[in-house]
């Protein structure tokens, strides 16, 4: 349980229609976020805003709900770095419901549930040269040897004939299994993420994180599967990738631990649309250390920057065609103990009313074939489209 058990004054067991008033009631205040862990099991609400900030704070009397902004380029909104102090925090855990309100029930029975409409899409614009900027992208590599590797992102843009509701968009979502489901709310604004990669979590001085990059596709069947997934152990291009990961965590967290466990080789985690190379990392962290430092030290990895970090964020900056705001970026919360969780905003969407912008990036390097990295990120589109295309044939639900 996340360590905020003073302030979680109130206590009782979980109803079958908590998961529908809470969610309403995240559509009906103006500062909310959700934040659900990968094996299910612990989902935490906070609604409503005490403080807010643009930068991550150092420290809070209770917890704080946030994401930073991939590289402080000047975006609009939320995608310039959001946290906030809830006013209300709810906890689902161990068949049970925790509150800091003791009054958490009454303010439930004032929920309205609404019925909401279905979402369609009524225009898309991609990204057409994605492929060619790439392929200029492995002509540089080739000439620079300064430069490894660079993480490059393309972006979707959408427009919905209705506005989403959260009521019936965290039901959905929360069907993708084995992922962290993450959303945070201002006015009209949304982020949400289903991700795969944990950042950081840290408990008392425990640290846990991972090396992710190195991708390739899922099978059709359980053979098909397993063969991708000994092309991809066995690939060089993918391992060399993934190297570059594990060795700058373990730079960057050398000074702030005691002990870090590193794993030999890679094993393989698969999600429903793609399967990575996986590297766990644990470890123990010093006195004193924050989770901010951690947070700020770790970000961006070379899976969602490059190597060396500045030049591939120069090359980020200058060559990619809009702005990251929070994609790829750090988001989670701390509490007032130094215990949190963060995960990276990947597989991800921002929404400003009826817009919405989608995130896909892929690690080039001088191996690299334009081609398929163009397929890798139209498979690491898939959760937000899957998660929309349900939303366009079902307007309000009850799971």
């Amino acid at each position: 349980m996340i360590s905020i058990n003073q302030l979680l004054t109130y206590q009782r067991k979980l109803r079958s229609n908590d998961y529908i008033l809470l969610n309403q009631l995240l559509d009906d205040v103006e500062v909310g976020a959700f934040f659900e862990t990968n094996d299910g099991k612990s989902i935490i609400y906070g609604f409503g805003q005490k403080q807010t900030w643009t930068e991550m704070p150092n420290a809070t009397e209770s917890i704080v709900f946030g994401a930073k902004s991939f590289d402080n380029q000047l975006d609009t909104g939320i995608m310039n770095g959001f946290w906030f102090e809830p006013e209300i925090i709810v906890v689902l855990e161990d068949d049970k419901l925790l509150s800091n309100l003791i009054t958490i029930d009454a303010c439930l029975k004032k929920v309205q549930f609404k019925n909401s409409q279905p979402v369609q899409i009524v225009e898309e614009h991609n990204e057409n040269d994605w492929s060619s900027r790439v392929q200029s992208l492995i002509n540089e590599l080739k000439k620079q040897e300064s430069i490894q590797k660079v993480v490059f992102g393309r972006q979707q843009q959408l427009q919905f004939s209705n506005t989403l509701s959260l009521t019936t968009l965290v039901p959905v979502l929360r069907k993708q299994k084995n992922i962290y489901h993450v959303m945070i709310k201002k006015g009209h604004e949304l982020f949400i993420t289903a991700t795969p990669e944990r950042l950081i979590k840290i408990s008392h001085d425990h640290l846990e994180t991972a090396a992710v990059a190195g991708t390739i596709q899922r099978g059709k069947n359980e053979s098909e599967d397993d063969a991708f997934g000994k092309i991809l152990l066995r690939s060089k291009k993918n391992n060399e990738e993934h190297e570059y990961v594990v060795r700058s965590i373990v730079q960057q967290l050398h000074d702030v631990t005691s002990t870090l466990h590193i794993p030999t080789s890679p094993v393989l985690l698969k999600n429903k649309q793609v399967q990575h190379l996986y590297t766990p990392i644990v470890g123990r962290i010093n006195t004193n250390v924050s989770i901010r430092n951690i947070v700020y030290k770790l970000h961006p990895t070379p899976a969602l920057g490059g190597v060396p970090q500045q030049k591939a964020m120069d090359y980020i900056r200058n060559h990619e065609m809009m702005t990251r705001g929070l994609f790829a970026s750090p988001v989670g919360y701390f509490t007032r103990d130094n215990i949190g969780e963060f995960v990276v905003g990947i597989r991800s969407m921002y929404v400003n009313g009826k817009n919405a912008r989608l995130f896909a990036g892929a690690g080039i390097v001088v191996d690299s074939d334009s081609q398929q990295e163009f397929y890798e990120t139209s498979l690491k589109f898939q959760p937000m489209h899957e998660l929309l295309e349900e939303l366009s044939t079902n307007g309000c639900t009850n799971v």
